[in-house]
């Protein structure tokens, strides 16, 4: 069956006031718009200490609810740095953990490259950090890789690059729909095959003409089975706002892949 969430970065404005936490979102994906999957940023976590990861995964588990994505900041896999790099990538070590115990389906691990060129130096780093992480992720069940958020994965050729190097079936891409710097025209076309997870989010994607069911229809050509989510990034009104886009996606995933097939 088709599932739907929306990422919790689409209340980041409730979360700068102190207004929601993750067990409000939780609670929000839950019984406000009865939906069965979550996409957590990390932003919304206070902790990575056991005991709070652990009160989360009892969340999930009691709320009977999916982590279909995991976003992390702070874990991107390039820096000119070494210290940096170590850093990091002992994070993103954790946040693997993390996601095996919550059982996600894709965890977001930038690159870290913010210019649209991806050098041969930043590229063979990538790839071999992306290798280790994708067999950890394959071993336990998921797939890890970056979101097109940052300049370097704004970048198609780039993505399929990576995706070739790395070869593992651990890795997959975090897609957020029609956000390119290069190739815009081809770009979605181009990096479906290889994608993970997908985010729609109007301020990319027209939500009220025809290019929102173009982009479905070309994700399920692809053979695109994971989740459709949504991320608002207005950062006021954000229930009522993310409520009206989530409704509009399940009607046009439903007009593409038929509406019995539609599930929270």
């Amino acid at each position: 069956m088709t599932a739907f969430s929306i990422g919790s970065w689409s209340f980041h404005g409730l979360l700068k006031s102190g207004k929601i936490n993750l067990f409000g979102y939780l609670e929000s994906i839950k019984y406000r718009y009865r939906l069965q999957h979550a996409d957590i940023w990390s932003g919304m976590l206070i902790s990575t200490e056991e005991a709070y990861i652990q009160s989360i995964k009892e969340t999930l588990r009691e709320e009977q609810l999916t982590v279909a994505s995991l976003a992390v900041d702070g874990a991107d896999i390039w820096h000119a740095d070494p210290d940096i790099c170590e850093q990091r990538h002992q994070k993103a070590l954790a946040y693997l953990d993390i996601a095996r115990q919550w059982n996600v389906n894709t965890l977001r691990i930038d690159m870290g490259v913010q210019t649209a060129e991806l050098s041969d130096e930043q590229l063979d780093f990538c790839v071999r950090r992306y290798r280790e992480y994708a067999q950890i992720a394959h071993d336990h069940g998921f797939k890890v890789g970056p979101q097109t958020h940052q300049r370097a994965s704004q970048v198609p050729q780039n993505l399929k690059k990576l995706h070739e190097a790395i070869g593992a079936p651990g890795f997959g891409i975090v897609l957020n729909v029609n956000r390119w710097v290069a190739d815009h025209d081809f770009g979605d076309e181009e990096v479906a095959p290889m994608t993970a997870h997908v985010q729609f989010d109007r301020a990319f994607v027209d939500f009220n003409g025809p290019q929102l069911t173009h982009k479905i229809q070309l994700l399920r050509r692809a053979g695109y089975q994971g989740c459709w989510s949504l991320e608002f990034r207005g950062g006021a009104n954000e229930y009522i706002e993310a409520e009206h886009d989530l409704l509009t996606l399940r009607r046009a995933v439903g007009q593409v892949v038929g509406a019995t097939d539609v599930s929270p």
